[in-house]
């Protein structure tokens, strides 16, 4: 079984308790590291709404619930992990027993409900770590102690993207992190070049849309409730982002999600569609969306296709009405 990584969270208030629950997880799990975590005051409740989500009805009550002062970070391997399959809005997701049994107990032992938080499932783990540490779930398993050694780290910053990104890359390692996405088209050059005279916004499709208008709250103490940026600030720019989602009417819903699935890792930076998904997707918006075949579209559809090994000629690209047939 490959490692499985989870995390609690011991806020303020209740680390009058920490040895005895630090002393309690090492009798179930392997401690990995342990992190003293301090948060600038004034962007406290930033933090927490960007951590929560939609999740967090009051983030001036938690904050008086958890403290403001620093915190402490537990990050543990459960090498047997008991799964319970649960169903969200819309899909399902996998959960580790074992974590959300020990939360609750040491929530009891605090007496106060949600004084300590607890990941419950990788995709939650991977959510934290990248806001927490600024590192992804991959990333952080590559860098982890085999074990504790007893001395805490310490990390002073808010959460990762906090005030704005400085370049591409930064926003681009939020999204790798906290949801599902990928980049529709023209990435060939991210994330150094992301804007051009023919592209001057950016195309991506997600399926997290709950997730996302936290996670992009950079700034301010009012939640968002869910409402989704259409522009970023990307050092000294404001990037346009058109955010695509499946149900909308731009693409089929089934093959949004299709494309989601089969998603790669692209260059090791950032996620796209498939070498397939990315050449019909494309043939789709150019004769379908813009309904005309730019050069630009034209030169890369016929390198997609080559790479195919799909017998699309120059002629057909030319006539869009032959092309929307052959889709």
């Amino acid at each position: 079984m490959t490692t499985q990584l989870y995390l609690f969270i011991i806020w303020e208030k209740s680390r009058f308790k920490s040895e005895l629950i630090i002393n309690d997880i090492k009798t179930k799990f392997l401690i990995r590291d342990i992190y003293e975590i301090k948060w600038n005051k004034e962007n406290f409740q930033n933090n927490l709404i960007r951590f929560y989500g939609n999740s967090l009805p009051d983030a001036k009550k938690k904050s008086l619930l958890c403290g403001t002062d620093p915190f402490l970070l537990i990050i543990i391997e459960d090498k047997k992990p008991l799964f319970k399959i649960e169903k969200g809005f819309n899909s399902e997701f996998k959960i580790n027993q074992n974590i959300a049994k020990a939360k609750m107990k040491y929530r009891d032992w605090i007496g106060k409900e949600f004084s300590i938080h607890g990941s419950i499932s990788i995709k939650e783990t991977n959510h934290d770590l990248t806001l927490l540490l600024g590192k992804t779930y991959d990333e952080f398993l590559d860098e982890l102690p085999a074990t504790w050694n007893s001395e805490i780290k310490h990390h002073n910053s808010d959460l990762f993207g906090f005030g704005g990104f400085k370049n591409m890359g930064e926003f681009l390692h939020l999204l790798n992190g906290t949801i599902n996405y990928v980049i529709l088209r023209n990435f060939e050059n991210f994330p150094q070049v992301f804007s051009s005279t023919n592209h001057n916004d950016i195309d991506i499709l997600t399926d997290d849309l709950i997730i996302l208008p936290y996670v992009l709250m950079t700034q301010g103490n009012e939640s968002p409730k869910g409402k989704i940026p259409s522009a970023i600030k990307i050092g000294n720019d404001t990037i346009p982002i058109d955010w695509k989602r499946p149900g909308d009417v731009y693409y089929d819903k089934n093959w949004y999600s299709d494309i989601l699935k089969r998603k790669i890792f692209y260059k090791n930076r950032f996620f796209t569609p498939s070498l397939n998904d990315y050449f019909y997707s494309l043939f789709y918006h150019a004769i379908f969306h813009k309904k005309t075949m730019s050069p630009e579209y034209k030169q890369k559809l016929l390198e997609l296709s080559s790479k195919l090994n799909l017998e699309i000629h120059s002629e057909l690209l030319d006539d869009i009405t032959a092309s929307q047939t052959f889709l």
